[in-house]
């Protein structure tokens, strides 16, 4: 099961890299799921593997399509207060509950990609609420889940310290996986166009946040 999940982790790490977003998601199912981590646990060794993965997606995709590295921080700035927020509400609540929100929003994530990217608000003073409401729900969901901005690990890290020590001895190979996948589904999308696998990886979520919604909503009843 380990090596199961060291190459779960490399193709969600493909995801990622070559359709921009979204990959991520699956970071904490692998976790809990295959390597048997305690949903908090999983928490805080997926802020790791996301946040770095989300990095050096950054950084990668910056060679050819320039980063808005401003608005980028100002994101950062927004959210990374929340994401404390959420990560202090996150430790407070059972893991089973945390599994049937995180099922929940994998719903809804998938459901977005399907639908597409919406158009940005042309009106300057309408971008910038919604760039300031989209930091600070990307920065509570990142402390309270374990996904989100890269840029907003740190602080979520902070409430999630003591889970992330017990999943230290998995986090090296684990991390090297996300980042080599990361990688290769960057370079990946320079000659293959992400759309259509982008549509096939949003069902795929969405069949995921099905079977964890009911998985842990059955166990919440009995």
């Amino acid at each position: 099961m380990f090596w199961l999940g060291i190459v779960l982790v490399a193709l969600m790490g493909l995801a990622l890299g070559l359709l921009g977003g979204g990959g991520s998601i699956l970071a904490v199912p692998i976790l809990e799921y295959v390597f048997g981590m305690e949903p908090h646990v999983a928490i805080a060794g997926s802020l790791v593997l996301v946040g770095s993965a989300a990095l050096l997606s950054a950084l990668l995709h910056h060679r050819t399509t320039p980063v808005d590295w401003r608005r980028g921080l100002l994101f950062a700035a927004i959210g990374a207060p929340l994401s404390l927020a959420g990560g202090w509400f996150s430790r407070r609540l059972p893991g089973a509950v945390l599994m049937l929100l995180f099922g929940l929003l994998m719903l809804v994530v998938g459901a977005a990609m399907l639908r597409g990217r919406r158009e940005p608000p042309r009106d300057a003073r309408s971008h910038a609420l919604a760039l300031a409401l989209s930091g600070a729900a990307v920065g509570f969901l990142t402390g309270f889940l374990g996904i989100g901005g890269g840029f907003l690990i740190v602080p979520a890290l902070v409430m999630h310290r003591h889970e992330l020590r017990l999943a230290a001895m998995s986090l090296g190979l684990l991390l090297a996986a996300a980042l080599a996948g990361t990688f290769a589904g960057v370079e990946t999308s320079r000659w293959i166009h992400p759309g259509r696998l982008k549509k096939l990886f949003a069902l795929f979520v969405i069949l995921v946040g099905v079977w964890m919604v009911v998985r842990h909503a059955s166990s919440l009843i009995r």
